[in-house]
């Protein structure tokens, strides 16, 4: 099976390489630029390298790990979050059409407004971010082609300590005894991301078919996360306070509980949230 995967060198991308190492998949591990993981450039926002590089290697499956995820930038940065995170789902997809290519998508918790959590697959999507509104729109392009698709939202994702996430974020900080603020009125159920690589292998090798939701079983604020963090490798929870969304004054609003039942991934793509516990021993 040819694996074409975008964003090689992200948090999920450089996760799903390290997967997909020792395996039998011819794995095409791509990049805007051409550095770190990436064998071959590809900038999704452009057509002309989605058809060149489709073209080339016709690959079986496409796992989409490349987005704008940074939620404040996507608010000033407009026209690039909507390029990489919309318009590119249109070249990924006519592509994909004409290889029959497997689509495989990542999403996020940020499609909904917070106000309802946990989520089904099923439930109404809301988004109060111009970032949540552009993973939707990009979602809503993809169910209406007419190629094979698989969607995993998921949550918070962390680990890998050489890539940027809470739990490295936390830890650094208060191993060089910075003081740490995280808000304790949101809700999340952060993700293995070895957790998120597994469930997209298997959609790849079942050619699943549709929207699953993926992440941690675990719903905590991001305070109780930082604690979590810090009991676990000894370090000095003092330095760590609470606070308020509010107070942050954050470009983007964000949801206040989100979180996914599990119960479709469970079922049909084998999924078995790890703990956050033995998350971090995994970091470690």
């Amino acid at each position: 099976m040819k694996v074409l995967i975008t964003g090689i060198n992200g948090l999920v991308g450089s996760t799903l390489f390290e997967l997909y190492a020792n395996s039998s998949h011819d794995i095409i591990p791509t990049s805007r630029n051409l550095e770190g993981l990436a064998t071959t450039k590809l900038d999704i926002t452009k057509q002309e390298e989605v058809s060149h590089v489709f073209n080339a290697f016709k690959p079986d499956v496409v796992i989409n790990t490349a987005a704008i995820a940074d939620v404040d930038m996507c608010e000033v940065e407009k026209d690039l979050c909507w390029k990489t995170n919309v318009t590119a789902m249109k070249y990924l997809i006519e592509a994909c059409k004409l290889y029959n290519s497997h689509l495989i998508h990542i999403s996020t918790d940020y499609i909904f407004d917070g106000s309802g959590g946990p989520y089904k697959e099923t439930d109404q999507s809301n988004p109060i971010s111009y970032y949540g509104k552009s993973k939707l729109e990009g979602e809503k392009i993809l169910i209406d082609s007419t190629i094979d698709y698989a969607i995993i939202r998921t949550i918070l994702v962390y680990g890998n300590h050489t890539k940027l996430n809470i739990v490295s974020f936390v830890k650094k900080s208060l191993e060089n005894e910075n003081p740490v603020k995280l808000v304790d009125d949101q809700y999340r159920m952060p993700t293995l991301v070895g957790d998120l690589a597994k469930a997209c292998d298997v959609a790849a090798n079942k050619r699943a078919t549709g929207i699953y939701h993926v992440s941690g079983n675990e719903m905590m604020t991001y305070y109780d996360i930082g604690l979590k963090i810090a009991d676990y490798f000894s370090l000095d929870s003092s330095l760590i306070t609470k606070t308020k969304t509010a107070k942050l004054n954050q470009k983007a609003k964000r949801p206040e509980v989100t979180g996914f039942v599990l119960d479709k991934a469970i079922k049909e793509l084998d999924y078995i949230p790890t703990s956050f516990e033995k998350g971090l021993e995994e970091f470690r």
